[in-house]
């Protein structure tokens, strides 16, 4: 089967990809006509090919979330994820704070950028006619209570656990 190229760099099975799918039998699909295909298309086109042209090599780790897939890892409710409108990515040679730092000066009309947990970088679009916020924000687990907590702005992680 031909790939669906949604940028220079980027085609659709990147964005629906999972091995937790694969393991629960969940099915990870974006019909090329549906309201999905066009959110990815948007997001690779607006905020990560200018990434991917700057900085190089991306691998997209987690793209779209179907209901059931987002269930399972626990995703949020609200997660773009299940609009086809986030992506979890690792920029070959940066670090993801590095790659988080980069979109904060970018001027790139992103929704959300989150640095979690100094693992990957989530990159988050609008809903269609919505205005970006450009929401910056650390995710990190506190060692005391084991839990999540979203600290505004893009931060070393070792920082916020000292």
């Amino acid at each position: 089967m031909k790939r669906v190229q949604l940028s220079p760099d980027f085609y659709l099975d990147e964005f629906t990809r999972s091995e937790t799918a694969v393991r629960h039998g969940i099915a990870v699909e974006i019909p090329l006509s549906a309201k999905l295909f066009f959110n990815v298309q948007r997001l690779a086109t607006t905020l990560l090919q200018p990434m991917r042209d700057a900085l190089g090599l991306t691998t997209i780790l987690s793209g779209y979330r179907p209901p059931d897939l987002n269930r399972l890892v626990r995703g949020s409710f609200m997660s773009r994820h299940l609009d086809a409108l986030a992506s979890d990515l690792v920029v070959a040679g940066f670090t993801p704070l590095e790659v988080c730092r980069w979109y904060e000066q970018s001027g790139l009309p992103f929704d959300q950028v989150i640095h979690e947990f100094g693992r990957w970088t989530h990159v988050g679009a609008a809903l269609e006619g919505a205005e970006p916020r450009r929401e910056l924000l650390t995710a990190w687990t506190d060692p005391k209570n084991g839990r999540t907590n979203y600290t505004p702005g893009i931060h070393d992680i070792q920082e916020l656990l000292a």
